[in-house]
């Protein structure tokens, strides 16, 4: 992906996007919620799901630090915007719309409905507080230049995206994430983790899970070596 390109296309982009449309972290669980749920989306609530679904997410490598009160809640919105059914949401349904290899795209004349994969998107949205502090998209397919711009307008506020990363942080600046585009406000950062999936986050937020984690280490140490 030309980030540079990317870039110059979300400046395009923002002109055109309406203002309430604007902004993602640092929204209310229950407007956030209501945006969604007007998109035909699902909250995801089966345990099962929720298990499979947040294994091997980079964000629960700092789970033990997030601030309280605090939830994760977890989305499902179909690409077309048409509500998904209830066996479509069962935990091995959605392990292979994410994780299986799609099978050979046959011509759309020729497809039955009842055939057609289930495409969309899954929201993982951390709120602290209920407020929005983290939040990661995952396409079922690869998102496409024109999505990750749109993503990027939504979440630039009255701000824009600039390329920087861990590399480019002054004296004083952490992240414990990791992070290849931050706001020009220094507010939100972002990671592409895959071609299916880019993650946002409050810049606080990285940063409180660096500090955190750096304390822990430091309290520990004395006594991890005690006795050599």
């Amino acid at each position: 992906m030309n980030f540079d390109r990317t870039l110059f296309f979300t400046a395009m982009f923002l002109c055109l996007v309406p203002f309430y449309l604007i902004g993602r972290i640092g929204d209310t669980r229950s407007k956030l919620e209501s945006r969604l749920l007007q998109s035909n989306g699902i909250v995801l609530r089966d345990d099962d799901v929720l298990e499979l679904r947040q294994t091997g997410m980079p964000y629960l490598e700092y789970e033990e630090y997030f601030p309280k009160p605090y939830e994760v809640r977890l989305y499902f919105k179909s690409s077309d915007g048409r509500r998904p059914k209830p066996d479509e949401l069962g935990s091995s349904k959605l392990n292979q719309v994410f994780d299986r290899r799609p099978p050979p795209k046959k011509p759309l004349n020729s497809q039955k409905t009842q055939e057609k994969r289930l495409d969309g998107w899954e929201l993982h949205v951390l709120y602290v507080e209920g407020i929005s502090a983290l939040e990661l998209y995952k396409k079922t397919d690869g998102i496409t230049e024109h999505e990750l711009n749109h993503l990027l307008g939504l979440q630039s506020g009255n701000s824009f995206w600039v390329k920087r990363s861990a590399q480019d942080l002054p004296e004083g600046k952490v992240t414990a994430l990791g992070f290849d585009l931050a706001r020009e406000d220094d507010y939100i950062r972002s990671k592409r983790l895959s071609q299916n999936a880019i993650m946002f986050f409050r810049t606080k937020t990285d940063e409180f899970f660096f500090m955190s984690r750096q304390k822990e280490q430091t309290e520990l140490a004395p006594e991890s070596v005690k006795g050599f």
